[in-house]
Parts: structure tokens; sequence; C-alpha cells
């Protein structure tokens, strides 16, 4: 298994899935203002991150999407929402087309796209580059109004987490998603967050995937860019919380 920290006892059950930069530590301040009576919440750290960081990074989003449900299935889990967050929003898509059946809901909170994120050339090498430095890339192209303490932990979590070899595979791994097709067949309500002052994840980049989805929402995060629940957790928590209840 590949699960973090396992937080309440709530009946609503939910697999929390996290980004491309960070392991499950970039949801610690908001596990903090959770609703532990409501919900259990099960945080899973990819294979190559934190508590599974021994591992193998998964091959694809496919492999990703199985892993997180192979975590539900070691828990014992028959029905469950998830909350994924960028790269892990995207996952957390896949998870529901995977198996519908288990999913209440889903909320992906600044996803990125089901179809692929083609980068050019530059932009690509400049993702992959990122790894030495990843500070200034989360400044200046994901969050530029995190706050440079906010700033400063993230990137030494970001260092205790991962390797370069795990930073790469899953680089290749979210920008080469390809299930867009199959976002039709979903029925559970879904909801898309996306963050006022994110310049990479915009309400432009999520239009396509939102006239997929048969049962969805989008909303805007005032206050935050790419990281919500490290700028703005007190104003988010509450509405993906209401959206995981929907």
């Amino acid at each position: 298994m590949t699960i973090a920290a396992i937080e309440g006892n709530g009946n609503h059950k939910v697999l929390v899935l996290h980004g491309w930069a960070l392991d499950s530590g970039v949801w610690l301040t908001a596990r903090a203002l959770s609703d532990v009576g409501r919900f259990t919440f099960a945080y899973v750290d990819f294979p190559g991150y934190g508590v599974a960081r021994d591992e193998a990074p998964a091959d694809g989003i496919d492999g990703m999407a199985q892993a997180a449900l192979d975590d539900a299935k070691g828990l014992g889990w028959e029905s469950f929402s998830v909350l994924g967050h960028s790269m892990g929003g995207l996952t957390a898509l896949r998870v529901a087309t995977l198996a519908p059946q288990q999913v209440r809901s889903v909320v992906a909170v600044t996803p990125a796209s089901p179809a692929g994120t083609p980068l050019d050339e530059q932009t690509y090498a400049a993702f992959a580059s990122a790894w030495s430095d990843p500070g200034p890339t989360i400044k200046g192209g994901l969050s530029p109004n995190i706050a440079a303490e906010d700033l400063s932990r993230l990137v030494a979590r970001n260092r205790a987490s991962m390797t370069q070899a795990v930073w790469d595979a899953y680089l290749a791994n979210w920008t080469a998603a390809s299930f867009f097709s199959e976002l039709g067949s979903l029925e559970m309500p879904v909801t898309l967050f996306y963050g006022d002052s994110d310049p990479f994840i915009t309400e432009d980049y999520l239009k396509d995937t939102v006239n997929a989805i048969p049962n969805v929402e989008s909303l805007e995060l005032k206050g935050s860019g790419h990281y919500p629940m490290i700028e703005a957790p007190a104003a988010s928590v509450p509405l993906w919380e209401r959206a995981l209840t929907k």
C-alpha cells in the first residue's frame, strides 16, 4: 500500500491524491482544517514519493490510477470519493473512469488535462530542468502570489520526498495523459476547481474537460494559484468538502 496517512472516522470515505511536485505532504495545512467527523481521508503517496519512495514510479496515468484503486481495495473500501490536486486531479478522473461503480464523486483541484498537455520542446525542458530548483517555476509559472515562507517549505518537502528520476517519470505521465474520450461515461458528480491566480490551469484550459463531462461544475478559488491547499486553505477546504457530498 502507498497510504501515507488515514484521518477521520466519517462514513464518507475519500482517497486523496497529490500532484507532481510534492508528495501527500502538500495537504498538511488543509488536513488540519478538514472535517474528520464527516469524512475518512486516505492520503496516497504515488509510487516513488514519500512513504512509497522505494517503489518504482507508476507507469502512466493508468498505473497511477491502479495504485490508488489498489489502496482502496487494501482498505476494504467498496465505495469512496476521490479528491486530487493537479496531476492527482487528473488521476482522480481516471480512477472514476476505471471504477465508475465505486466512485461517489470526484473533486479535481487545478487538474491537468485528460487529453494530455502537449508542451513545446523548450517548455518541457524547462519543467524537467526545474528539478534542480523548483522554486522559480512554482512562483513564476504556477503560484505567483505564494508566500515566500510557504514556497520555502514546499521546496524543502520536494527535496525530502522524491528523486529526480521520479520527477522526470511523472512529468512524462501527466503530460501524456490520453483518456479524454472516456469522460462522457462519467455519471457521478464531478467538480473542477481552478485558482484565480493560476496562470497554467485556467478556466480556459479546463474548458474542454468541462464540456466533456455530463455532471460537472467548474468553480474558481479566490486568492489562490496552483496550490490552494497551501495558499488559501481556510477558504478552499469547505468548498471542496461541499463538492464531495453533492
